[in-house]
Formats: C-alpha cells, sequence, structure tokens
C-alpha cells in the first residue's frame, strides 16, 4: 500500500509571521551568545598562557638555582686546588730561574781534553783563566751555538823546551768549539827550573755549554 502525503500539508506556502523586531531580537541574542563564547574562549586561552609563562618562569628559576649551585661548587673546588696551582707556578718560576742560572753550565774536563788534544808532547796545561759568555736560556741549534761565545780568556800552558807558540795557537783553531786562539797574545815567556810558561788569548763557541738545564728553543 502507498501513503500519500495529506493535502493539507502539500503545496501550502508558509509565511512569517514574527515582527521584524522580533527577527532583530533574536538575531542579536544568537550574534551575544558567540560573542560570549568567545569571550570565554580568550580567557581560557589568556589564563592558560599565564600559567605556562608562571611554569616556565618556575622551571628557568630552579635551573638558574641549580646552575648558581654548580658554580659555587666549581669555586670552591678551584680554591681547594689554589696550592697546587700556587706549586706549579713555583716550579715554573723556578726551573725558569734554574735555565738562566745555568745556561753557561759546562763540564770542564772535556773543555780541558780538547785544549790538550792539540798541545804536542811534553806540553801540559798548567792553569786558565776563562770568563764564561752569555748564558743560554733556550737550547740553541747547533749553528746558534757556534756563532755565540762561550768561554773566554787565557790558558796558561808549560813545557820543558821553548814553543813555536804560533803553530800552537794555530792548532788550537783545529779543535771543535775553539773560536779564537791568538798566538800574538802571549803574555809571558819565562824559564824556571827548566821550564817555559806560555800564556795564549783563546775563545770557545757555546757547543761547549751542556745544555742541561736550558729550556727547549721554540721551533
Amino acid at each position: 500500500m502507498s501513503r500519500t502525503a495529506p493535502a493539507s500539508t502539500l503545496g501550502i506556502p508558509r509565511v512569517n509571521l514574527l515582527p521584524p523586531s522580533e527577527v532583530a531580537r533574536r538575531e542579536r541574542e544568537t550574534l551575544a551568545g558567540r560573542w560570549i563564547w568567545v569571550g570565554i574562549a580568550a580567557v581560557v586561552l589568556s589564563a592558560a598562557l599565564v600559567a605556562g609563562a608562571w611554569l616556565w618562569n618556575q622551571l628557568a628559576q630552579q635551573q638558574l638555582v641549580a646552575e648558581q649551585n654548580r658554580t659555587t661548587t666549581l669555586v670552591q673546588q678551584i680554591g681547594a686546588l689554589s696550592d697546587v696551582s700556587g706549586a706549579l707556578a713555583a716550579d715554573r718560576d723556578l726551573r725558569a730561574y734554574l735555565a738562566e742560572a745555568m745556561g753557561s753550565d759546562i763540564v770542564w774536563q772535556d773543555v780541558r781534553s780538547s785544549v790538550e788534544s792539540a798541545l804536542p808532547g811534553g806540553v801540559t796545561l798548567i792553569g786558565f783563566e776563562l770568563t764564561p759568555g752569555a748564558p743560554a736560556a733556550t737550547k740553541l741549534s747547533d749553528d746558534a751555538a757556534k756563532a755565540a761565545v762561550g768561554l773566554t780568556g787565557t790558558v796558561t800552558l808549560d813545557s820543558p823546551n821553548t814553543l813555536d807558540i804560533a803553530a800552537i795557537a794555530e792548532r788550537l783553531r783545529t779543535v771543535g768549539a775553539v773560536m779564537l786562539s791568538d798566538a800574538n797574545a802571549m803574555v809571558e815567556s819565562t824559564t824556571q827550573d827548566g821550564h817555559y810558561t806560555y800564556t795564549i788569548d783563546v775563545s770557545f763557541d757555546q757547543r761547549i755549554y751542556t745544555g742541561r738545564f736550558a729550556a727547549e728553543g721554540k721551533k
């Protein structure tokens, strides 16, 4: 069976009988309701932002306090190590003073042996008057040490016979580390108990320095 709509509902136009003032009032109420909800949402959002900012500030404050405590702890630890720092600084200063004071350290036996190696048989090194040159605070290269003055002064030789002092001076100049051997600087040639004494000016370069206390030079 088929059902049809009542005739009264078909084809009858609907007429809005509400007065315009009522329609306007209802529209105002709807719009006001929407703005109320917008206001409520804005208040809730503002409250959320304020709460988030407060929470972030609290976290930042806690982190700041933690960092301040850590800084305080580190300062205390550094203060506890001040004695160690002072000892290390004193050690560096002492090493520098040692390098400066002992920069002209030599092994006299090596110097003496180098001079005696150039002497003829029967001639003896019996005395010296030598003054060290500028101390080497840093370890010099071989070329730099060869060009720098080490010991400077005189050596005294003893011989039972007269000597060709010029020839001996020339032989001394062939010895390693000898920069100068001046035969013209003979101070005296005397005979005493059948012995002759000669004095010669001589200079050594800084290769005779041991360098045991010198710091390593900058490369």
